[in-house]
């Protein structure tokens, strides 16, 4: 038989893969689940923007038809102005032609970004702790990630040159940075000093850097700042934004990129072998969300900053360790203190069986084998507190 694709080889599968088998049990006895494992979120999108309400009916005939390649103009525009009147942008005149273009999902448009800028074997220069897909992004675009520990180690020492920490992994092959902010999975936001600090290592050793900024509208301590606004870095820097994260619409997949134009134009080339177009009905559904009022996602910030500090509580005097989370969606959970030699997976296992599931810290870095994910937004807080609650039960080796 043929060979398979050693790159595609390297992609890693779900890190749920190994867990599948005990959760599978689990529900085949009926049981229970308080799943904190996904970065999704409990809420429902605005309310204007959910599809039964776009369009009552099905009269429209362009909801069923191929949609002009590039994305909606009146989307485009709609997310530049967001971006322009919340001063948050990776700069001030983004110009929705020229400077955005629009993904099936911030997972789309990361990859046709990379996939414009990277060559065959390029290193990409990866934060870690990172979110599960990025460096399997990485290397779908061709690119060979390379993983840092960072963001853990600017909590422990916040004096510590986030600089210095990537510059070591750096080679003649390094092509990129890639970094979140906040992070996915420990909540870090880098701030004004960080970034200034990774934007002259960028411009020092020519590098294009992608900025994974989905989470830009959750921020619960300091302030988002994009490193795009760094000196010499907005005609080198990608930045990402996604609808699933700061509107509640991860069914719908519209995600965005802005970066230079001749990065777009590229990127855009990728998007139209890729998925032709984004369908029509989510990118109506994503309009309506960013022109909904913002005391949505006002609510939605305060619910969700209440929740980690409720997560944060009832893992006080549990024995592990977490860092407060400065923004996001997750508390990234050490487990090292009590695991006396176990594996993590031993303790997941444990946790699905009291009926609480968990994502593998490995996949978010090969030094995080003894961390988990907990996604405090993925269910309403009372489910949120059960599920915490038997987490601790499963640390305490309560059998019930």
């Amino acid at each position: 038989m043929p060979d398979l694709s050693r790159s595609a080889l390297a992609i890693r599968a779900s890190v749920f893969a190994e867990l599948a088998p005990r959760i599978e049990a689990h529900a085949r006895a009926g049981g229970d689940l308080v799943a904190l494992h996904i970065g999704d979120t409990y809420l429902a999108p605005p309310p204007g923007a959910r599809f039964a309400r776009v369009e009552p009916g099905d009269t429209d005939p362009a909801l069923y038809a191929y949609g002009a390649i590039p994305g909606l103009d009146a989307l485009k525009q709609a997310f530049a102005r967001t971006l322009v009147t919340a001063g948050r942008g990776p700069r001030d005149d983004v110009d929705p032609a020229r400077h955005v273009l629009v993904g099936a999902g911030a997972t789309h448009a990361i990859f046709c970004g990379l996939r414009a800028v990277l060559e065959p074997g390029d290193e990409v220069v990866v934060a870690a702790p990172f979110w599960p897909l990025s460096v399997g992004v990485v290397r779908a675009a061709g690119g060979l990630p390379v993983e840092v520990p960072l963001t853990s180690r600017l909590y422990e020492d916040p004096g510590a040159s986030a600089a210095a920490i990537l510059e070591r992994a750096i080679t003649p092959r390094t092509r990129a940075l890639y970094l979140i902010s906040p992070n996915n999975p420990d909540g870090y936001v880098y701030g004004d000093a960080d970034l200034r600090d990774i934007a002259a290592l960028a411009v020092a050793r020519d590098l294009w850097v992608l900025s994974d900024e989905v989470y830009a509208d959750y921020v619960y301590d300091g302030a988002h700042a994009s490193i795009a606004r760094m000196p010499g870095m907005d005609e080198r820097t990608l930045s990402a934004y996604s609808l699933s994260k700061s509107h509640a619409l991860a069914g719908a997949r519209v995600g965005f990129l802005v970066a230079p134009e001749r990065v777009v134009a590229l990127a855009r080339r990728v998007a139209t072998h890729t998925v032709f177009n984004v369908p029509v009905a989510s990118q109506r559904v994503a309009l309506a969300a960013l022109e909904a009022p913002e005391h949505w996602m006002d609510g939605a910030r305060e619910a969700y900053r209440g929740a980690r500090d409720a997560t944060l509580a009832a893992l006080a005097g549990s024995g592990v360790r977490a860092f407060a989370p400065k923004g996001g969606s997750y508390v990234f959970v050490d487990f090292t203190p009590v695991l006396r030699g176990r594996p993590l997976r031993v303790l997941l296992e444990s946790a699905i069986d009291h009926g609480v599931l968990l994502a593998p810290g490995d996949g978010c870095g090969e030094a995080y084998s003894s961390w988990a994910r907990l996604c405090f937004t993925s269910v309403p807080r009372d489910r949120l507190m059960l599920g915490v609650a038997r987490l601790r039960r499963a640390l305490e080796g309560d059998p019930s």
